[in-house]
């Protein structure tokens, strides 16, 4: 077990994690909270919380820490939801455990889930996260969480492009977009056809100091759509658009109904909405 009082920015638990997949038993890391280590800086169009490097502590990224990762065989999920394998899932993931190494080895070769976290772990949680859900039920909203966990990935990469601009993390960093978009997509059907009913998600982020709830779920489905989506194929684009004012109308809501919603979602989603106005303009739909 690591050298806890070693950490100043993080410390690992007491108790050990068992891995129901290999029976590996690790410590998590978790980020130490007060000091003055977290100082909260704007909110992205993307619902990201930033924070301002302090002289203390330097540059800290909480979203590294959020998912459990086996280090012998790279399963991982949320905490909640580490241990909540049936033995049928159990195998499926196990058999998967040398796609899982070789996958994200071609991101990164040398990973180290025994030590610290750097960037590289925490994307690298995020992308492990995206494959094992692939196995989890319907009740566990498997869909929506590899949505969200594609997003953190993405956001993480942009903080690794802009260490090393020379790496081409920015190009893997859209790909995890796509995928974001493509999930978030999925999950919204999913959830109006009732098959993985949304009503089931406890917190929808999408970063990790506030929930935004389902309207910020929404709110991001249109502006995955709209700033990710394909737009080789003009008919769909305009389908998509048009599909996504709709929605984003909904969110706006009018009497009470607005007045409940958080103000910030509110004023992005109007602003998103006369984006996708403009270019809907720009393609002949609207006048």
């Amino acid at each position: 077990m690591p050298d806890q009082k070693a950490q100043k920015i993080t410390y690992f638990v007491k108790e050990a994690t068992t891995c129901p997949i290999c029976e590996t038993k690790f410590y998590r890391e978790e980020l130490y909270s007060g000091g003055g280590r977290l100082v909260a800086g704007e909110l992205t169009d993307e619902l990201r919380r930033l924070y301002e490097p302090t002289q203390k502590y330097g540059e800290l990224f909480p979203l590294v820490y959020v998912i459990s990762v086996c280090p012998e065989c790279y399963y991982a999920a949320q905490p909640q939801d580490f241990v909540s394998v049936t033995p049928d899932i159990i195998e499926k993931i196990n058999l998967d455990r040398e796609k899982r190494r070789s996958t994200i080895s071609l991101i990164f070769p040398q990973l180290n889930f025994n030590e610290p976290r750097g960037l590289a772990e925490g994307i690298a949680s995020y992308y492990l996260a995206v494959m094992s859900y692939e196995y989890f039920p319907p009740s566990l909203n498997p869909t929506f969480k590899r949505g969200l966990y594609s997003l953190r990935a993405a956001w993480l990469l942009q903080d690794m492009h802009s260490r090393f601009p020379g790496e081409h993390y920015d190009y893997v960093s859209r790909l995890f977009y796509r995928k974001a978009q493509f999930f978030y997509d999925r999950a919204y059907e999913l959830d109006i056809s009732g098959d993985e009913s949304l009503g089931e998600v406890r917190n929808f982020g999408p970063d990790t100091d506030k929930n935004y709830g389902y309207d910020g779920f929404l709110y991001l489905l249109c502006l995955l759509r709209y700033k990710y989506g394909q737009r080789r194929n003009r008919e769909n684009r305009i389908k998509s658009l048009e599909d996504s004012k709709r929605i984003l109308s909904k969110v706006f809501g009018i009497g009470k109904a607005s007045k409940a919603k958080p103000s910030v979602i509110l004023e992005k989603a109007k602003v998103l909405f006369e984006k996708i106005g403009n270019e809907l303009k720009e393609l002949g739909q609207e006048k």
